[in-house]
């Protein structure tokens, strides 16, 4: 499988960092980063893990919560062999105004 970043997906992941450094300090903004990384090294190996979200468009989109995190998911698909990540996001949002424009 290969991995495919967004690069909306790389905005949120360089957003949230600076939000946890700005809010929080750099532990915990390391801590994040690391969190996403774990995260997709686990979705590499078993992308069907995440939840597959029919309330979003287009289809096949799918969500896992990010650990120590769980308040922020994270987006992505599954296009033939490649894992496509699409955004990373707080749970609380509209998420359909958010994803499916």
């Amino acid at each position: 499988m290969k991995l495919a970043f967004s690069s909306v997906f790389e905005a949120d992941f360089a957003e949230l960092v600076a939000y946890f450094q700005d809010n929080a300090g750099s532990d915990l903004s390391v801590r994040f980063e690391n969190q996403i990384c774990e995260l997709i090294e686990l979705l590499m190996q078993r992308p069907e893990l995440g939840r597959l979200r029919k309330d979003l468009k287009p289809d096949g989109i799918r969500s896992f919560g990010v650990p120590d995190f769980r308040n922020y998911l994270l987006f992505y698909q599954i296009k033939g062999e490649d894992l496509v990540l699409l955004r990373l996001r707080y749970g609380g949002m509209d998420l359909p105004a958010l994803l499916n424009r």
